[in-house]
C-alpha cells in the first residue's frame, strides 16, 4: 500500500473514532415525555417500569432514512439477544397530521412487534424532541405534499427516567455494543449475547 494511501486510511479510521465518541450525548431529563399511542391513549414514558426505552423519531412517509434506521434498531436488538428483554423500542412520529390510528400502527407493526408507535399533539411531540435534542422541520416538496428534515439518531433511556443517552446510527452490530455497553454500565445482568462483535 502506498504510503499516501495508508496515511488517507489512518486519517479516515481516526476521524471516525473522534466523530464515533464524540456523538454520544447524555441529556438530563427534567420530566416524562407525554404523548398518545395509535388508539389516542395518553402514553408517557414513566408507562414502562423496569425498561430502558430505546426511541427513534422520524415519520411513516419517509422514503429511506427511517425505514432504514428502524431496521437497524430491530437487528441490533436481535443480536443482543436476551438482553433485549430490558428494552422497549419506540418510535415517535414527527408528522401528526398524518401519523396516527392504523397507519402508525401498521408502519411499527412492519419491522417488528415490540415496537410501539407514538404521536401527539404537535406541542406533545415538539416537547419530547425537544428534551432528547431532537431537531425537525417540514420542508414543502410539491403543492401539498412535503417531507421533514430530522436528526437520525438514537435515543436510549434508562429505568429512572433521569437520563438519555442518545447515539448516532451506524452498522447494527455497532448499535448492538453501544446497547450492550450502556446496559452493562447501568447495572443490568446481560445473560448470553447472540453476537460477540456486540458484546466486546
Amino acid at each position: 500500500m502506498r504510503l499516501g494511501s495508508l496515511a488517507l486510511v489512518l486519517a479516515l479510521i481516526l476521524g471516525w473514532s473522534v466523530t464515533g465518541s464524540a456523538a454520544e450525548k447524555r441529556i438530563a431529563l427534567d420530566h416524562p415525555l407525554v404523548l398518545t399511542d395509535a388508539d389516542g391513549k395518553t402514553v408517557a414514558s414513566d408507562d414502562f417500569p423496569g425498561k430502558w426505552l430505546l426511541i427513534y423519531f422520524g415519520y411513516t412517509h419517509c422514503a429511506d432514512q427511517c425505514p432504514t434506521a428502524i431496521s437497524a434498531m430491530v437487528e441490533a436488538l436481535a443480536e443482543i439477544g436476551p438482553a433485549a428483554a430490558h428494552i422497549q423500542p419506540v418510535f415517535v412520529t414527527v408528522d401528526p397530521e398524518r401519523d396516527r390510528g392504523p397507519a402508525l400502527r401498521d408502519f411499527t407493526a412492519a419491522f417488528d412487534k415490540r415496537l410501539i408507535g407514538l404521536t401527539g399533539s404537535p406541542e406533545q411531540i415538539a416537547a419530547a424532541a425537544e428534551a432528547l435534542g431532537i431537531e425537525y422541520r417540514k420542508v414543502l416538496s410539491g403543492d401539498e405534499d412535503y417531507v421533514i428534515d430530522h436528526s437520525s439518531v438514537l435515543s436510549l433511556i434508562g429505568p429512572d427516567r433521569h437520563e438519555a443517552v442518545t447515539f448516532a446510527f451506524a452498522e447494527p452490530y455497532m448499535i448492538a455494543a453501544k446497547l450492550v455497553e450502556l446496559l452493562e454500565r447501568g447495572g443490568v445482568p446481560l445473560g448470553n449475547v447472540n453476537n460477540m462483535r456486540a458484546y466486546r
